[in-house]
């Protein structure tokens, strides 16, 4: 975008964006490559003023263009709401603009121009309120509501907002899928003000029925359904749009699959720690699942960690748990965890191949390929143990030393209910009761 001084007078220039070539044309209806409109002004400083104005309302202008009639109803009217206020105007419904003020239909019209500078058909629809108000669909305001709680998102890592997405995106798409395929239904997609209790219902049908197929936990299909009623609930208040909740309160009740179980420390040594017990998984897989073995840390914790943060060559080898331009399940989790044993060498290993490399900001990756050998190998003490069983096992070895609250928070990362006061030792106290609950190393990890 730029101004001209033309013969004392400015004008507007402005070179077409590639994503509109081909549909901007001039009078004599061929495309152009470069727009150039009068100012009306010889003041430089009121020309760009003016020149925001008039870009903001091109632009509007090309996108409705662009939208053309494969467009939705919604992202019709949206674009109609655009273009009125470039030029100065709230959009009306026609009605509304005619039984109005009548300067203000006077100005309306005044804008439509006249002669050859009369207004192209979407501004005149924008500005007289011809384009029907419409609702958007599902996935519409799943693009809405991604863009209005960007900023709740600011400290998550690129890893961690594409999962964020994924799965909000993944609870749309199969709302869609169901509603599309029941014969009981024939819209399709439906916009939001047309979701009734009865589509919320088969959503929460579709669930419950692969639940009960045991495909999924009754946890994971609330978080599905509790998505939903998320995204409507926030978007509703964010954009102003008063809309039924018809997700609300469809939780389904809590099965039986409960809290994953910990290894059992017989497990543990005579199984996990055996000879040859993970020869067949990569080195980085192992090491991280050995890593969490005496310290009870999380996949992600260890798989998101700068090399900095293994400091295994301090007075007390230790791990940090620490942000880094990632979010942290919650603010109490950063942490120090004392480094021993068949930990502390897992962790020397990683430092010496430089760092977490394949499983970089891939826990969940790590997790499928650790599950899968934990399963082949005959290495899970039920069908459902799972690698954070290791994390549970942690909790219990801590309960049975009789480790206090406090140690036991700092440890796992979790809240401490009564308020902190100084450090509570840190490393030493941390490291004295890991000491009772630690493995030793294995005879293979002695070249580490």
């Amino acid at each position: 975008m730029g101004i001209t001084n033309d013969r004392g007078r400015y004008y507007f220039v402005m070179r077409v964006p590639k994503r509109f070539k081909g549909i901007v044309c001039g009078k004599d209806g061929k495309p152009v490559s470069q727009v150039r409109q009068a100012l009306f002004t010889d003041s430089r400083d009121e020309a760009r003023a003016k020149a925001k104005q008039v870009e903001a309302a091109y632009l509007a202008q090309w996108e409705a263009l662009a939208a053309g009639d494969g467009a939705s109803a919604h992202k019709h009217y949206q674009n109609a709401r655009k273009i009125a206020s470039t030029y100065g105007f709230t959009y009306k419904p026609i009605d509304d603009v005619a039984a109005g003020d009548l300067q203000d239909l006077v100005r309306r019209l005044l804008a439509l121009g006249e002669g050859e500078t009369v207004a192209p058909p979407e501004i005149a629809s924008a500005i007289m309120g011809t384009v029907p108000a419409a609702t958007p669909t599902l996935m519409e305001v799943f693009e809405e509501y991604k863009s209005l709680t960007s900023v709740d998102r600011r400290e998550k890592s690129e890893a961690q907002a594409k999962r964020w997405e994924s799965l909000r995106r993944h609870a749309v798409e199969v709302f869609n899928k169901v509603i599309f395929e029941d014969p009981r239904f024939s819209e399709d997609p439906l916009p939001v003000g047309s979701i009734t209790r009865a589509h919320a219902l088969a959503y929460r049908e579709h669930w419950a029925k692969r639940v009960e197929a045991g495909e999924v936990t009754a946890g994971a299909a609330n978080k599905h359904i509790g998505i939903l009623a998320t995204i409507l609930e926030t978007w509703s208040k964010l954009t102003d749009v008063p809309l039924a909740n018809p997700f609300k309160g469809l939780r389904l009740a809590p099965g039986k699959e409960g809290r994953i179980p910990p290894f059992s420390p017989e497990w543990i040594s005579g199984k996990l720690l055996a000879p040859g017990a993970f020869d067949a998984l990569n080195d980085e897989a192992a090491d991280v699942f050995l890593m969490m073995i005496n310290t009870g840390l999380r996949p992600s914790e260890i798989t998101d960690a700068p090399l900095t943060d293994f400091e295994t060559d301090a007075p007390i080898p230790f791990f940090r748990v620490a942000a880094h331009g990632r979010e942290l399940k919650v603010s109490h989790t950063e942490r120090e965890i004392p480094l021993l044993g068949v930990s502390l060498a897992a962790a020397r290993r990683i430092v010496a191949r430089g760092g977490i490399g394949r499983y970089a900001h891939k826990a969940n990756g790590w997790s499928a390929a650790v599950t899968k050998h934990l399963r082949v190998h005959g290495l899970r003490e039920t069908d459902k143990h799972t690698p954070y069983s290791l994390r549970h096992a942690m909790e219990d070895a801590l309960q049975r030393v009789g480790a206090d609250d406090r140690i036991r928070a700092d440890i796992l990362g979790h809240k401490y209910a009564r308020p902190k006061y100084g450090d509570g030792g840190a490393l030493p106290a941390r490291l004295e009761v890991l000491e009772k609950v630690a493995y030793p190393a294995r005879p293979e990890d002695a070249e580490t």
